[in-house]
């Protein structure tokens, strides 16, 4: 299972140490820090991250969440804040079937204090919930440890079909798509927001994706 761990603006370097360590006990090798002032891993998440060094030594930058994705086949954000998307939203330990798991995954959490924005979780076809009691919520690492534990513990069989388009390319399309939205006052942002999550409802395979691509371009002519 390739699994991508990417923490949109941490604020506790131990914190991200406890990343790391979950990381390790659970076989994921890929850390990308999103929208971070940090131009390296601070040396206090070694503390807490004394089991994989190597991991916080190659953990990547990138300066917003949109640029963690790339490469990606599709990302699933870790949020409590409410939202109006109709996301493929679940709460764990259940995983839905539409959640294909073959390619590389991206689990996306957000800053310790406010988490991740509306418009970050919007960039995810995914949405999960990770069920507290008493108003508590998970530490930041306790958090990827409990979703590392409910991805990598789960051998689900998926029914033969063709291929998935891929988040990368599912992006692409969005790129292309976006200027031309943002141009007309009907498309608020909220709205543009609510077109996303329909491009990913769609679940497109890789040559659904390139027709429709194709209609669009000759519609721009």
């Amino acid at each position: 299972m390739d699994l991508r761990v990417v923490l949109v603006e941490p604020e506790n370097p131990l914190n991200v140490g406890f990343v790391a360590r979950a990381m390790r006990a659970f076989g994921a090798t890929d850390l990308v820090v999103a929208a971070s002032a940090w131009k390296a891993v601070p040396a206090e998440a070694r503390v807490t991250g004394v089991c994989a060094p190597d991991l916080l030594a190659a953990a990547r930058f990138e300066p917003d969440l949109a640029a963690a994705l790339r490469g990606c086949d599709t990302a699933v954000a870790f949020s409590r804040r409410p939202t109006a998307l109709r996301q493929d939203e679940f709460t764990l330990p259940a995983l839905p079937a539409a959640l294909n798991l073959s390619g590389r995954t991206a689990l996306v959490f957000g800053r310790e204090s406010t988490g991740l924005t509306r418009a970050e979780s919007a960039l995810c076809p995914h949405l999960a919930r990770i069920p507290c009691q008493n108003g508590v919520s998970l530490n930041l690492g306790q958090a990827v440890a409990v979703a590392l534990f409910s991805l990598t513990a789960t051998d689900r069989e998926h029914a033969e079909e063709a291929p998935a388009a891929s988040l990368d390319r599912m992006m692409a399309l969005w790129d292309y798509v976006h200027p031309k939205l943002a141009a007309s006052p009907r498309f608020t942002e909220a709205r543009q927001r609510r077109i996303r999550q329909m491009f990913y409802r769609m679940k497109l395979n890789a040559d659904d994706l390139d027709t429709l691509f194709s209609v669009m371009k000759t519609l721009a002519k």
